[in-house]
């Protein structure tokens, strides 16, 4: 049998009691043979909000949950819009920024801002996190908050059955196995190899289509 021992204080701070809130017996993280490091200290929250109606300009760039591929992080149909379209208060969000879904969070979804969309506004859904470039590679982040170590350990925090989520409190006091930084430097290259790849099959499957017909037309013009 494991047991373990909770101050009362802890329990009333928590505002839940919930066993495991207070337990990670079960988490793979520790495991890890990389000194593990809280979020809060890899990273800052960044609250700054907006209505969209004050934003500059007659348009701008919105990035909604939707927006955001699970896992890879890739942008989905996203482009600016006008700012009659966004109907809420929404955060503001600029380049190296990382936004991470914090609704259903097993969805494993984080964007990273960067040319063409460094700079915008997002759904109140997203948790904006500017990265501590001292101590961790945005990229390498990115792909941390989407594992499925940490996806796992998140779910013992989420909120609410429907629409579960995890709140920033929740989220910051989590902790990731992390490398040193030469070491995140050469995880963030592969990472990069890794996006390119991606995007390389990506064109390959949307250009299918067409080189389909090429090679039909070739084959009735040879006859």
């Amino acid at each position: 049998m494991i047991s373990t021992i909770v101050d009362f204080d802890d329990v009333l701070a928590s505002e839940r009691w919930r066993v495991e809130l207070f337990t990670d017996v079960n988490s793979s993280i520790v495991e890890s043979h990389w000194p593990l490091v809280a979020i809060s200290e890899l990273a800052d929250e960044s609250s700054e909000a907006i209505q969209p109606s004050d934003c500059k300009g007659e348009s701008v760039l919105y990035i909604g949950l939707e927006n955001v591929e699970s896992v890879t992080g890739e942008p989905v149909g996203l482009e600016t819009r006008s700012k009659e379209s966004v109907k809420s208060r929404s955060k503001v969000f600029s380049s190296g920024n990382i936004l991470y879904g914090r609704l259903r969070p097993y969805l494993r979804k984080a964007f990273l801002a960067a040319p063409p969309f460094e700079n915008g506004i997002c759904s109140t859904e997203f948790i904006v996190l500017k990265p501590k470039l001292k101590v961790v590679v945005p990229e390498v982040l990115r792909a941390l908050l989407v594992s499925k170590q940490l996806t796992d350990e998140l779910a013992r925090f989420q909120i609410g059955a429907a629409l579960p989520r995890i709140a920033s409190r929740d989220f910051f006091s989590l902790r990731l196995p992390l490398p040193p930084i030469e070491v995140q430097k050469k995880w963030a290259r592969r990472l990069v190899t890794l996006s390119e790849t991606v995007q390389a099959a990506r064109r390959t499957v949307q250009e299918f289509p067409d080189r389909l017909d090429e090679i039909l037309n070739e084959t009735g013009s040879q006859k």
